[in-house]
């Protein structure tokens, strides 16, 4: 005997405008339905899953946008580990304004499941950019992670660390969440530019920078990829 069960999904209420707008403009999308766990309780049947959608970016962001526009003037960098991500925000000037420390620390630790990592550091991600939005930041500088990779892979080969494959897995975490706050900024209406990484970590510029402002290495980092992004938009 074939039958036919209808569960209806939870839906979180902010997508239920782009939701609505796939269904009623009768927007081309591609779905699938990804289950991992199925059960009964009773004589209730219980499933756990999600359902998937991949639509076009720009109808993304012309539902999903949190800010349509930014008045802002600043200019802020970025600094992405396997932990945290640090925000240093300056002005025209150079000057540094403001700087914060988003961490995520607990989704290192050994055997955290995937997908909660990736939801918690969404969630990071759009307390930064909300951040910088709310702090007059118009355009935010990452660094390059086409240009990081190399640089990282070139480290690993030269034999300055043991454990290649680990060293391997962190260029491409870092990479993954450099992209993530790539295609999440547009949201904001914060344009995002890429700098080369060289120098932003181990540098004579960089240490002065923590001495001068008696930062952390982090936010010393974030700080140089936000001066280099200023320099770089003055040529």
């Amino acid at each position: 005997m074939i039958g036919r069960v209808v569960i209806k999904p939870t839906i979180p209420r902010s997508y239920k405008e782009l939701l609505d707008a796939i269904l009623t403009e009768r927007i081309k999308y591609v779905g699938k339905v990804l289950i991992d766990g199925v059960g009964a309780r009773g004589s209730q049947l219980w499933v756990h899953g999600e359902v998937q959608v991949t639509i076009p970016l720009d109808i993304y962001y012309e539902h999903m946008a949190k800010h349509k526009r930014n008045s802002g003037k600043l200019i802020g960098g970025v600094d992405v580990n396997t932990d945290r991500f640090n925000l240093a925000i300056i002005d025209k000037e150079g000057r540094l304004i403001d700087h914060r420390t988003f961490w995520f620390s607990e989704v290192s630790a050994r055997g955290f499941p995937r997908h909660s990592a990736w939801s918690i550091i969404g969630m990071r991600i759009h307390e930064m950019l909300d951040y910088a939005y709310h702090h007059g930041v118009k355009v935010l500088f990452l660094e390059n992670p086409d240009v990081l990779g190399r640089l990282r892979l070139m480290w690993v080969r030269g034999g300055d660390r043991k454990h290649e494959n680990y060293n391997y897995k962190v260029m491409t975490f870092r990479g993954s969440i450099i992209e993530k706050i790539a295609m999440k900024a547009p949201l904001y209406s914060i344009r995002v530019s890429y700098v080369n990484p060289k120098g932003t970590t181990n540098s004579k510029k960089h240490d002065e920078l923590m001495k001068k402002h008696g930062l952390d290495r982090h936010t010393a980092s974030a700080y140089l990829t936000a001066l280099k992004g200023l320099i770089h938009q003055q040529k």
